[in-house]
């Protein structure tokens, strides 16, 4: 007889703890059961890289899980433990120890659509995600500020403004303000034409400055066929050494974003005022989309310097400042006949 004669097979042993489990698993789930008592609903949130004791920990101490050994039982049987995924979930009924461990598995956490509106600001972001319940906006307008988080992005200028695409965002908690910052300027270098730079240089511009302009662009006109004419009126003001004079500027510096601007605003000294300054302001005033980033990089073959409201969305558009007059003054006059 051979060493090995009379000793189970691997095959034997495997098949044997797989009968072993199977059993183990049908007893635990007979005696599964969900929370008894008065039950509102329950909220957790596990931690991206919560090991097995920590989850546990969570959902017995969140109310959910009555008897842990169950789940405890169901991971280790099922070698799960890598496969429950963090986020937040929300228990409006009772689960039982089987339930709450599916859906740990699947992933069925709670998500959170945050919005992003092209030509919206840092600080829009900061309310939006503030009132999702995702980062306080102090912490989010801090951490988009951080010298640390900016050079780790690869973002010049002191902010991250103009870097955050406007798109749809799927967040999950727990999230931090640098995470949903990382998400969002991810999507800008994925939008971004991959020729943007090498464009901007043959311009003579940076790229800091092309989404610059494409930031005021986008504050200026929301009129899609509008944005290439806009964008030459930048370019031919700042190839003549003009001053831009644009509103939106003036009004981002003075952090007024009701869309007003008075006299004294223009009057009043800083960076982003274009009215006093020569060039472009030091960096964005508001995140563009897609349409106005083209736009700053393919301005009209044009020779306009000038553009008034027409107070429907539109502009017109002129070459010299009498024929800008002029139509600054059909427009104030047409103005005041609809009042009448």
């Amino acid at each position: 007889m051979s060493p090995a004669a009379g000793r189970p097979s691997r095959t034997g042993r495997g098949v044997a703890l797989a009968v072993l489990a199977a059993a183990l698993l049908s007893a635990f789930l007979l005696f599964d059961s969900h929370p008894t008592g008065n039950w509102e609903g329950k909220l957790v949130i596990i931690p991206k890289g919560s090991p097995l004791p920590e989850v546990v920990g969570i959902l017995r101490k969140g109310g959910v899980l009555p008897h842990p050994l169950a789940f405890r039982a169901l991971v280790l049987l099922t070698f799960s433990g890598r496969r429950l995924h963090y986020g937040e979930y929300a228990f409006p009924t009772p689960p039982s120890a089987f339930e709450a461990w599916r859906r740990l598995v699947h992933g069925d956490v709670i998500k959170y659509e945050v919005m992003v509106s092209p030509g919206a600001n840092l600080y829009d972001i900061a309310k939006l995600v503030e009132e999702k319940d995702l980062a306080k906006a102090e912490a989010f307008l801090a951490t988009a500020a951080s010298p640390s988080v900016l050079r780790r992005l690869g973002i010049p200028g002191e902010s991250a403004e103009g870097y955050l695409f406007p798109d749809s965002y799927i967040f999950v908690k727990p999230i931090t303000p640098e995470e949903i910052l990382e998400f969002m300027v991810r999507q800008f270098r994925r939008k971004v034409p991959p020729d943007a730079e090498r464009r901007a240089e043959e311009a003579g511009l940076s790229l800091h400055q092309v989404v610059t302009i494409a930031s005021i662009i986008e504050k200026e006109t929301g009129v899609e066929e509008e944005k290439p004419i806009v964008s030459a009126v930048i370019r031919n003001r700042l190839a003549l050494d003009m001053p831009l004079q644009m509103d939106p500027t003036v009004i981002y510096g003075v952090k007024r974003f009701d869309g007003t601007v008075t006299r004294k605003d223009l009057r009043t000294a800083g960076p982003y005022n274009t009215y006093l300054n020569r060039g472009l302001p030091p960096g964005p005033i508001a995140n563009p989309g897609f349409a106005a980033l083209d736009a700053a990089l393919n301005p009209s073959k044009v020779e306009y310097l000038y553009f008034v409201s027409k107070n429907d969305g539109s502009h017109a558009f002129s070459r010299t400042l009498p024929e800008h007059n002029r139509a600054v003054e059909a427009f104030r006059r047409a103005t005041r006949e609809e009042d009448e």
